[in-house]
């Protein structure tokens, strides 16, 4: 990659993720540090505390990769698609091996300097179009032990690729959409409170004790994550997801997923909110897609936010998935 003139020169989001994985493979971070604005704001999901500037940045980033120098324990930086957060282009970050996926990671540029970044586990790495290039190591490598339909190795079939994935996404035997019901409906009808399921109790979503909320919940309910904000708890907020058929003309079968959490609020009692929901479709009935539902959902809140929180407060806890 040719050095960027930095007074004339567009930055585009994509630069700046190539600029910081060159930093990340060579561990020299000095072009990396002359893009950056004086406000540069470094977050990761995986930390509850944000780098606000650039000098910040700099005091953090330089003896970590001396670390990494140390115990040649490779950082690997793959340039690749997944829409989250405002943004398509990102890094698919790995260490140890290239298998080895981490996370995403998203680069903010604003007039000419890198603003931001921000190192996430959702949308999951696993979830990207993989371009196979790692700016740096001058290397396209096709072995990277992922399908081989998942890499790939020119740019013509990386544009064609990403456009697939903006626009409709790779086909399966089913497919994962945005449900006719609103989160809180689809949530009523996962509960009982709306259609034939037997009814809860009438102080279902509620309870002092976490345990007692926890085994009401229903039968076919499991984990899938929890997550952090300090700025509003130290609780954590625990993420689950129920399903319930539904008929549609769309397909001959639609099951319906709820992603919901049991959270403390302020009234000091553990409460049940529902924060997303979508449908599945298939031709034929699907074994249980609860994970893949969740992942769905989970980015879907990454990107457009829901009614229990927008897309900075989602972004700006500590997200860990279970599944």
């Amino acid at each position: 990659m040719k050095p960027l003139e930095e007074k004339t020169y567009q930055l585009t989001e994509k630069d700046a993720l190539s600029i910081y994985a060159k930093m990340m493979h060579t561990l020299d971070s000095s072009e990396f540090e002359s893009f950056l604005s004086e406000d540069f704001s470094y977050s990761s999901q995986k930390v509850l505390t944000d780098m606000n500037s650039k000098d910040e940045f700099i005091e953090y980033i330089r003896p970590k990769l001396e670390i990494i120098k140390k115990t040649k324990s490779s950082v690997y930086a793959e340039l690749g698609v997944c829409p989250a957060y405002g943004h398509n282009d990102c890094l698919i970050m790995a260490q140890g091996d290239k298998s080895n996926l981490l996370g995403v990671a998203y680069a903010s540029v604003e007039e000419g300097k890198i603003s931001g970044l921000s190192l996430c586990i959702v949308p999951t790495p696993d979830s990207a179009i993989r371009s196979g290039i790692y700016p740096g190591l001058n290397e396209v490598d096709p072995d990277l032990n992922v399908k081989k339909d998942q890499v790939i190795i020119t740019e013509e079939e990386f544009q064609r690729k990403k456009e697939q994935l903006l626009n409709l996404g790779k086909k399966e035997t089913y497919q994962i959409e945005l449900s006719g019901y609103d989160e809180v409906q689809a949530f009523g009808m996962a509960f009982g409170l709306i259609g034939e399921r037997e009814r809860p109790k009438e102080d279902f979503y509620e309870s002092t004790n976490f345990n007692n909320l926890e085994s009401s919940l229903p039968s076919d309910t499991i984990k899938v994550a929890t997550y952090v904000n300090k700025k509003y708890s130290t609780k954590k907020i625990y993420f689950y997801v129920c399903s319930f058929t539904e008929s549609t003309q769309r397909a001959n079968h639609q099951e319906v997923y709820s992603l919901f959490s049991i959270m403390w609020s302020r009234d000091s009692l553990w409460e049940l909110n529902p924060w997303y929901c979508c449908s599945v479709l298939s031709e034929e009935p699907q074994a249980p897609l609860h994970k893949e539902a969740a992942n769905w959902m989970f980015k879907g809140v990454a990107t457009t936010g829901c009614l229990i929180a927008s897309v900075d407060d989602f972004k700006n806890g500590t997200l860990e998935i279970l599944i």
